[in-house]
């Protein structure tokens, strides 16, 4: 059951970048549940690289990296990979284009970095419909009130 996720405002992006000093950033999107949900697959992290780009930021060029984590940036040893790949020297945020599990994992393998959340997470889904808020009150069986 795939992570329901929304695209923040890109005038919320752009703050939180400049409020965090940000000079050169990665943005990274996953290849799992922001993909299903056409906010962090591999067409939206590179439109969002090319908004970015436009507004004057800097994006890190490297060859080696791909614009999603297929396995999932929840995948944990997938993002762990990619932080021995890639010259932590070469950026100091993440724009992270994922759901709060996919967050976290970056945050634990990229220590020294600023993280950015790209996406809110507002539940999950079935075929990228939301169907749970995970509310942590399931009253599904009466019938769910906050769908």
């Amino acid at each position: 059951m795939p992570t329901i996720t929304v695209k923040k405002d890109i005038k919320e992006i752009k703050k939180k970048l400049i409020e965090k000093n940000t000079e050169t950033l990665m943005v990274i999107g996953c290849g799992i549940c922001a993909r299903i949900s056409k906010t962090g697959g591999p067409r939206e992290t590179k439109k969002m690289k090319e908004i970015l780009i436009k507004n004057g930021f800097k994006i890190l060029k490297n060859n080696k990296l791909p614009d999603t984590i297929e396995e999932g940036l929840c995948n944990y040893s997938a993002v762990k990979k990619l932080a021995e790949d890639v010259d932590n020297n070469s950026f100091d945020s993440i724009l992270v284009l994922g759901c709060g599990a996919g967050l976290k994992c970056i945050l634990d393998n990229f220590k020294n970095k600023k993280i950015i959340a790209g996406l809110n997470t507002v539940g999950v889904g079935v075929k990228g419909r939301l169907t749970c808020v995970t509310c942590g009150d399931c009253n599904f069986d009466n019938g769910c009130i906050r769908l």
